[in-house]
C-alpha cells in the first residue's frame, strides 16, 4: 500500500442511558414507524480518452480535463466537444464562466461567447505557483491564489469589473491555509495551525492542526470547528441550507474519524463509517453521504451511506489509483456521479442511483 495510506481504526460507543420506572407505559410504535430501506447500485461508463468529469453543465453534459485540454462530454449520445488547451479548469456555479490555468497563466472564458479575459499573465510569481480557487456562489467573483511552501498569496477577480484584489488574513496567521468553498454568508478556508495550544511552535510539517473556518470578505476569519494538536480536519461538502458538512478528521498517523459538522454550534456527530476514509461527499438534503476508502494494493473504494440510520448500503472497489475528487449529485440528492481515469487511457464515469 502507498506510504499515504493510513492504518486506521476508527471506534465509536454508544452508551444508552437507563432509567428505572416500575408502571411502565406502553409503547405506542405507530408513533416511531421504522426508518425506510433504501438499496443503491453503481454503473461504470467508459469515457473518452484521459477525460475525468468535474461539474455537470446545463445541457447535461459534463466538463473536464482530458489530458491537458478543457472537454465537454454528453453521456447519453457520446458527444465531445473540446474547448482548448489548459492545465486546470473549474466551471462556474451558473456555468457561464471557466477559470483556467495555462503557460499563458489564469484565463476566464465566456461560455456563451467564447472570449477570454485574462487575469493572471504568469503561471509562478518568484518561488509560488498559480493554483486555481472558489468560485463565489453567484459566479461573479473567483478567488485563486500563488501557494509557496508555508502560505499562499490571494487574490479575488471580479468578473463583471475586471479588477483583482489582494484578499488579506487580518486576524489569524497565513500558514498552510487553502479556501475549500464560497458561501452566500462567506468564504471557507481549512487553516493549519503553526503553534500548538500550549505555547510550542516547532518545525512540523502540516502545522499542530487544522480546523475549518469562515472568513468574510474583508479577511476576518471565525473558528467553526475547535480540534485539538494532532487533529486535522478535512473539508467534504456541505448540504444546499450549508447547515451540515461532512468532514473527515486526521489523527496524526494512526486513524480517522468521520462526522457531521453543525456549522451552527460548531458540533460533531460521529457515525461509524469503517477504516481508512479519506474523503467523500454528503448530499444536497443530508440524508446520504459517499465515502472514499483506501483499500490494499494502492486503490480506492467507496460506499454509500444512509446518514439516517448510520449503515452502508452500497460498497465497490474503483479502478485505477487515483482517489475520486469531484463528486456531482443530482438536486434531489438520488444520484451521484464521478470520474475518474482508468487502469487504461480512457477514463470512466461512475452512476450511483439511490433506491
Amino acid at each position: 500500500m502507498k506510504n499515504f495510506i493510513l492504518s486506521l481504526v476508527i471506534i465509536l460507543l454508544f452508551i444508552p442511558g437507563c432509567t428505572k420506572n416500575n408502571h411502565p407505559e406502553p409503547v405506542d410504535t405507530s408513533k416511531n414507524p421504522p426508518h425506510e430501506v433504501y438499496t443503491a447500485d453503481i454503473i461504470d461508463t467508459k469515457a473518452p480518452k484521459y477525460f475525468v468529469a468535474s461539474a455537470t453543465m446545463p445541457d447535461g453534459s459534463l466538463f473536464g480535463v482530458s489530458g491537458t485540454t478543457l472537454t465537454t462530454w454528453n453521456p447519453a449520445n457520446d458527444e465531445i466537444k473540446t474547448i482548448g488547451n489548459a492545465w486546470s479548469g473549474m466551471v462556474s456555479p451558473n456555468a457561464d464562466k471557466i477559470a483556467y490555468t495555462d503557460d499563458q497563466g489564469l484565463q476566464v472564458l465566456d461560455v456563451d461567447t467564447g472570449s477570454v479575459s485574462p487575469v493572471e499573465p504568469n503561471p509562478t510569481m518568484g518561488d509560488s505557483s498559480l493554483a486555481l480557487g472558489v468560485w463565489s456562489p453567484d459566479s461573479g467573483k473567483f478567488m485563486y491564489m500563488f501557494v509557496r511552501e508555508w502560505s499562499s498569496d490571494y487574490f479575488i477577480y471580479n468578473v463583471e469589473t475586471g479588477e483583482k484584489k489582494a484578499y488579506e488574513f487580518v486576524n489569524i496567521p497565513n500558514f498552510l491555509s487553502r479556501p475549500v468553498d464560497w458561501h452566500d454568508n462567506g468564504l471557507l478556508f481549512a487553516v493549519h495551525a503553526n503553534k500548538s495550544k500550549s505555547g510550542e511552535q516547532e518545525y512540523r510539517e502540516s502545522g499542530y492542526r487544522s480546523d475549518l473556518m469562515l472568513a468574510d470578505i474583508e479577511g476576518n476569519f471565525t473558528p467553526i470547528t475547535e480540534l485539538d494538536d494532532g487533529q486535522f480536519a478535512l473539508y467534504c461538502g456541505t448540504t444546499s441550507d450549508n447547515q451540515t458538512m461532512l468532514v473527515v478528521i486526521w489523527e496524526g498517523e494512526s486513524k480517522t474519524t468521520v462526522g457531521l459538522l453543525n456549522t451552527g454550534d460548531g458540533k460533531i456527530d460521529f457515525i461509524s463509517a469503517g477504516e481508512n476514509t479519506v474523503g467523500g461527499s454528503i448530499g444536497p438534503d443530508g440524508k446520504f453521504a459517499i465515502l472514499t476508502n483506501a483499500t490494499e494494493g494502492g486503490r480506492f473504494s467507496v460506499r454509500i451511506f444512509d446518514l439516517q440510520s448510520s449503515i452502508g448500503i452500497l460498497e465497490k472497489e474503483l479502478a485505477g489509483y487515483e482517489q475520486p475528487r469531484h463528486f456531482m449529485w443530482s438536486d434531489d440528492g438520488r444520484t451521484v456521479s464521478f470520474g475518474l481515469q482508468g487502469d487504461d487511457e480512457n477514463g470512466i464515469l461512475y452512476t450511483v442511483n439511490i433506491k
